[in-house]
């Protein structure tokens, strides 16, 4: 019976022994395959512009959008809505919009949340490559489940008061959600994002559809039709025009 009781705990050792192995993962290492997976950091570091066209699902209504990024850090969002076209831009330094539905198709600047929203959305390399050379904090937070499917979760911290958790498939370590918070006016805002339908496309595994979510609550579905690398970009499309850039917004929180 000693015998017996003293092997099955030298195999319970041995078991955790090896989980310990499997499970535990080097940050660097992680980020590597991750970064592998979707084509390569040298791939992905290459595109220096991208144009993206789908559709936004909510609430049961469909609205075209197009996406424009460029590098090193601009973006401009257009949004058909009944008609009227929405725009979202960032320069890399300024974050304005434009929104008729308001009832004026003067350009606004940002205020604080949607600047710091859209300067994550403008960055073309992500949080997953040179964060240590931005001065970022990354952890390996241990494996979890995300709806069903067994996942890495890393912490990405840019000591900007925006924090990002990301999820890694284990098999794939393709992203599969992502949650950030930002501190805004001393509150935290938080939400998430669930990226899917990764396709092959030049060499890279992309996602042809996102879901966000704030909590339990879904918030639209994004379903792109296409994307294209290194398209030809005039950088005035990402500046704010000049007229409403003199005179800045009230209570824009700039």
């Amino acid at each position: 019976m000693k015998f017996r009781h003293s092997t099955a705990i030298v195999l319970a050792m041995l078991t955790a022994v090896f989980a310990a192995g499997a499970f535990a993962m080097d940050l660097g290492e992680l980020v590597g395959k991750s970064l592998d997976a979707q084509g390569g950091a040298a791939a992905l570091k290459a595109i220096q512009s991208q144009k993206v066209t789908g559709k936004i699902v909510t609430q049961g209504m469909e609205m075209p959008i197009t996406i424009l990024s460029a590098r090193p850090n601009s973006t401009r969002v257009e949004i058909s809505v009944m008609g009227m076209n929405i725009v979202q831009a960032f320069d890399g330094t300024t974050g304005w919009s434009i929104n008729p539905m308001t009832g004026s198709q003067d350009a606004q600047l940002m205020g604080e949340q949607e600047v710091k929203a859209v300067r994550l959305q403008a960055d073309m390399d992500g949080p997953l490559q040179n964060w240590e050379a931005r001065g970022w904090v990354g952890e390996y937070m241990g494996q979890e489940d995300v709806e069903g499917t067994a996942a890495y979760r890393l912490r990405i911290d840019t000591k900007q008061d925006v924090v990002i958790d990301m999820w890694l498939d284990a098999e794939s370590y393709l992203p599969i959600k992502q949650n950030t918070k930002m501190k805004v006016d001393q509150q935290e805002v938080e939400s998430q994002m669930y990226p899917g339908d990764y396709r092959s496309l030049n060499g890279l595994t992309i996602p042809f559809a996102l879901e966000t979510r704030q909590g339990d609550q879904v918030m639209m579905n994004m379903v792109f039709e296409t994307v294209e690398f290194g398209v030809a970009v005039d950088p005035s499309v990402f500046a704010m025009p000049a007229a409403a850039a003199a005179a800045p917004a009230p209570g824009s929180g700039n």
